[in-house]
């Protein structure tokens, strides 16, 4: 199986680069944007990033979100949750069944960001949150920030979750599925700048080209070789 897996990383990474370099695109593209409504949202990211280099990480918070996030796809995926626990020196979650998104959501799911957003708007249903909005896009920037910066932290110092199904596969996984929920959430944030469709579609076929060139030059590469 661990054979399997790497030959499917193998086959992936192609597709990450593809996705990877259109999500650049699509970053500065919506970065050289930026107006004077949106500065809360790099401010955010700012502030949260300084705040980790001069002060300290604040692991608790991300331990609790963590195991939490743990919790919540063992919930989804139908698992029952036989024992929580948090701590300062870490965390742990006990379940009776055990899966990928399980094992690896706490790596690509950004858990403070989505409840961040899904309170905001869940308010805009019932009172006017313009006054919010700065605050929303500034704990936005901060969350995300947070989540990217202490998850590659996290995964610099090493993982027990990212070695169930093999380092490597792990690591293709958990960047190929960030890139898509960075995205998402973007998206969700910024529905009138970022447009998940044209992203998507300009991935699939720059996706295919791409592979289309990898296989023609390894079938070239073979041909010639025949030939020897």
């Amino acid at each position: 199986m661990n054979k399997v897996r790497f030959v499917i990383s193998l086959l992936l990474l192609p597709l990450l680069l593809v996705l990877g370099y259109n999500f650049l695109q699509l970053f500065f593209s919506f970065a050289s944007k930026t107006n004077f409504n949106i500065v809360p949202f790099w401010l955010g990211i700012g502030v949260y990033i300084l705040f980790q280099f001069v002060f300290f990480k604040p692991m608790s918070t991300y331990v609790f979100g963590h195991e939490f996030t743990h919790a919540l796809a063992g919930i989804l995926s139908g698992a029952q949750i036989k024992k929580f626990k948090v701590s300062k020196n870490g965390g742990s979650v006990t379940l009776n069944k055990d899966n990928i998104f399980i094992t690896l959501s706490p790596y690509f799911f950004p858990l403070y960001s989505i409840i961040i957003i899904v309170v905001y708007f869940a308010l805009a249903w019932f009172t006017d949150t313009t006054k919010l909005y700065s605050w929303f896009l500034f704990f936005s920037g901060a969350a995300l920030a947070f989540h990217y910066a202490l998850t590659f932290y996290a995964i610099k110092i090493g993982q027990e979750d990212m070695r169930v199904y093999g380092k490597f596969f792990s690591l293709v996984f958990v960047c190929f599925v960030n890139i898509i929920m960075v995205v998402f959430v973007l998206a969700w944030i910024f529905p009138d700048m970022i447009n998940i469709t044209d992203f998507f579609v300009k991935v699939f076929y720059d996706g295919v080209d791409f592979y289309k060139y990898i296989f023609t030059g390894v079938y070239k590469c073979l041909a010639f070789l025949k030939t020897k």
